[in-house]
C-alpha cells in the first residue's frame, strides 16, 4: 500500500484525493489494500459481482490465500480491511462508468479469475489486470499469469476474443506498464497460456513431482527471456511476478478440475 501511495504522489497527485477505485479482480496483489484506502480516503470501490462479498467480508478470501501463502501472509499482505457495502459497487461487465470527466466501459474477462474485469478507457486504453498476462519493459516475452485457485483456459480464450473485439489501442498491465502493440499481444496470449499448460500436463502424465515440474517451467521461462535479450534484473522480476511454483500449482489444479481425462 505504501508503494501505491508513493507512486500516486510521484504521478503528481495526492493519495488522500482518491475518490474511486476500479478493481480488475480481488486477488490480494490487486485488491489487498483497497479497504485501507477506503478507510483513509472514503473512496468508492468498483468490483465484479462475484468479488463483492469477499471485499465486504474477506474471511473466505483470506482463508484461501492462507492455504497458498501460509506463514508469509502477514509479510506479503498485511492487514486486510473489510469494505462497507455502501462503498462497494458490483459490476457484471458491459457497464459504462463516467468518472472524473472520463468514460470507462467494463468487460467481463474471466479465465485468470471468475471475478475478473477489464476497463476500456475512452481513449482506447485497456486496463487489463492479469487477463492479458505479464510483460515487463525490456522484454517482448509474455509470461502467462496462471496461479491457483481457479484458472480456466477455455473461458480465458473467450475473454481474449472479447478484449480483441473491443479494439484497444494500448494495454496497461498491472505486471507492469504500457503495451503499445495491443492486438498482436492479445493474439499471441492464448498460445502462450496453452504452451505452459501443455508443458506441465506432459510432466504430470510422466508422473513428475512438483519439484521437477517447477524446474521445467523455470528452465522454459528463463530460456525464453534469455533468447529475447532480457537483462538479469528483468528475468528476476518476471520470476517474482509470475512465480514458477504458483504456476505449477495453478495449472495442476486446472487439469485435475476441468480435464482429468487428459491425465490418463
Amino acid at each position: 500500500l505504501k508503494n501505491v501511495k508513493a507512486n500516486v504522489q510521484k504521478a503528481g497527485f495526492d493519495p488522500t484525493d482518491i475518490r474511486h477505485i476500479l478493481l480488475t479482480h480481488i486477488h490480494l496483489d490487486h485488491a489487498g489494500g483497497a479497504g485501507e484506502l477506503v478507510r483513509e480516503t472514503g473512496a468508492n470501490v468498483y468490483v465484479h459481482e462475484r468479488g463483492y462479498k469477499h471485499l465486504h467480508d474477506p474471511s473466505r478470501l483470506l482463508e484461501s490465500a492462507t492455504r497458498i501463502y501460509g506463514e508469509l501472509m502477514d509479510e506479503l499482505w498485511g492487514t486486510i480491511v473489510p469494505i462497507e457495502s455502501e462503498k462497494l459497487t458490483a459490476l457484471a461487465g458491459g457497464e459504462t462508468l463516467n468518472i472524473g470527466g472520463r468514460s470507462f466501459t467494463t468487460i467481463y474477462t474471466p479465465g485468470h479469475a471468475s471475478h475478473h474485469l477489464a476497463y476500456l478507457l475512452d481513449d482506447g486504453t485497456l486496463f487489463a489486470g492479469d487477463a492479458a498476462g505479464v510483460r515487463f519493459a525490456g522484454s517482448s516475452i509474455i509470461r502467462p499469469a496462471l496461479p491457483p485457485p481457479e484458472i480456466d483456459l477455455d473461458i480465458w480464450e473467450t475473454s481474449i476474443k472479447n478484449m480483441l473485439a473491443a479494439d484497444p489501442q494500448r494495454l496497461m498491465l498491472t505486471h507492469y506498464g504500457e503495451v503499445t502493440d495491443a492486438r498482436s499481444h492479445l493474439e499471441s496470449l492464448n498460445e502462450r497460456n496453452r504452451l505452459w499448460a501443455q508443458t506441465i500436463l506432459a510432466g504430470m502424465r510422466r508422473g513428475e513431482d512438483d519439484e521437477t515440474l517447477i524446474k521445467t517451467i523455470d528452465e522454459l521461462g528463463t530460456a525464453e527471456l534469455e533468447r529475447d535479450g532480457a537483462s538479469p534484473d528483468v528475468i528476476k522480476r518476471h520470476k517474482l511476478t509470475s512465480n514458477d511454483a504458483m504456476t505449477v500449482m495453478g495449472v495442476k489444479r486446472y487439469w485435475h478440475k476441468h480435464q482429468p481425462e487428459r491425465l490418463a
